[in-house]
């Protein structure tokens, strides 16, 4: 008879062993075994929501930086007293976005941008528009022939200041005009006469590109002897975290009186 070698009688006995554990003692090695398991699913749990919080950027005011700010009723009173305004009528306000819609070309779906979410504003104390949130638009109209009256473009200027601090003065004599509002054409003609079957609504429409459609729009506005102007609240790389307000008028400095002023919120960048 062959005789067994050493690793062949270790593995025989430790099957003895195991056939001679009881029931009782499976069950509790199940139950240790299950144990196990479950706090080493919980550690590798915790291992990995860690790593999820070490990786998740902190927080930023950058995402809403104007969320701070509250516009409230319109500008103070110390703020439009600083404004003297012309005697030319400001009519058809409106306040919206620059942004996308869409129209049926048949079976296609056509997408445009334009003056899209438009609301009906009203002018307060002559020449107060209304205020503006960061990234919204004003569109108003005026007589043509009451506003060349007083002098062309190199007549008038955007004037800006900070509502907060309005003795500090205007802001262009610290800082470049082009961080705050300083144009008043932010809107074309293309912009205001969306596509036809538009998904905004609006029935006033015309068809073909945007060159054809801008001059659509300026055929209304000489038919009725209307002037388009527009301002955009856009954002600053000088604006405080949380945004400021700032409030600007576009004066005549040959006749020393403003077509409007607003108030509007200027975010960061």
């Amino acid at each position: 008879m062959q005789t067994m070698n050493s690793s062949t009688i270790k593995m025989a006995i430790g099957l003895l062993a195991l056939t001679g554990v009881s029931s009782a003692d499976a069950d509790i090695f199940d139950q240790l075994k299950g144990k196990l398991k479950s706090e080493s699913k919980k550690a590798i749990e915790q291992n990995i929501n860690q790593k999820a919080g070490d990786e998740k950027p902190a927080a930023s005011n950058d995402s809403q930086p104007s969320s701070s700010i509250n516009l409230g009723s319109g500008p103070a009173k110390n703020l439009t007293a600083m404004t003297t305004c012309s005697n030319i009528k400001i009519e058809n306000v409106m306040t919206g976005y620059q942004g996308d819609y869409t129209f049926q070309d048949g079976f296609k779906k056509e997408e445009r941008s334009g003056f899209i979410q438009r609301k009906p504003g009203t002018v307060s104390g002559g020449c107060i528009l209304p205020s503006l949130k960061s990234g919204q638009l004003a569109y108003m109209e005026v007589d043509t022939e009451a506003y060349e009256s007083l002098g062309n473009s190199n007549d008038w200027t955007m004037q800006c200041l900070r509502s907060e601090n309005p003795s500090a003065g205007a802001l262009t004599e610290s800082e470049p005009k082009t961080e705050s509002i300083y144009s008043v054409s932010a809107l074309s003609g293309k912009d205001m006469m969306l596509y036809c079957g538009n998904s905004e609504g609006i029935e006033e429409c015309a068809e073909g590109s945007n060159s054809h459609r801008s001059g659509e729009w300026s055929k209304k506005l000489k038919k009725k002897g209307k002037t388009m102007l527009s301002v955009r609240a856009f954002t600053s790389t000088l604006a405080p975290k949380g945004g400021e307000k700032l409030y600007c008028q576009y004066y005549n400095k040959t006749h020393r009186v403003s077509l409007f002023a607003l108030e509007y919120i200027r975010a960061r960048n």
